[in-house]
């Protein structure tokens, strides 16, 4: 078959389904159906809080108030599959017990790609994407357990 009779097809196809799509256009659909505004969007604003910019800032504040030991402790879900819920360990290492400053200096390392023991692999790329106040927090909390 000629290419130019397949792009020819192609286009009269591509064609149509876009003329019948905005031909047959429903005026009421509103994309992804959510009506709520007016009574509606009020009622829910007294249900939960207040509009939804004001959760967000009410969320914001209350991250901005949190003590390290708050924020690495929401932090530390992420770590409980091998440091286990109360830093006891498992497939890694024991956690609980040690200081600050300990688990501070051995993010920092495994961040910057240093080896620390046989499974540091499995550490780099967790590091890699925490900030500076990400191990602070982290290790503050750790150091509570």
């Amino acid at each position: 078959m000629n290419t130019n009779v397949i792009v020819a097809v192609f286009t009269i196809a591509v064609t149509a389904i876009i003329w019948f799509g905005t031909t047959r256009n429903d005026a009421s659909w509103t994309g992804n159906r959510n009506v709520c505004v007016g009574e509606c969007y009020e009622t829910w604003k007294s249900e939960n809080g207040g509009s939804i910019a004001d959760i967000e800032r009410t969320k914001q504040d209350l991250l901005a108030a949190a003590s390290p030991e708050a924020l690495g402790e929401k932090y530390y879900g992420q770590c409980i599959a091998c440091h286990g819920g109360n830093g006891e360990g498992g497939i890694g290492p024991m956690l609980a017990g040690q200081t600050v400053a300990v688990i501070t200096d051995k993010l920092t390392g495994y961040r910057a790609g240093e080896a620390r023991g046989a499974q540091s692999a499995l550490m780099w790329p967790v590091a890699k994407a925490m900030s500076d106040s990400d191990i602070a927090n982290i290790a503050a909390y750790v150091g509570t357990l």
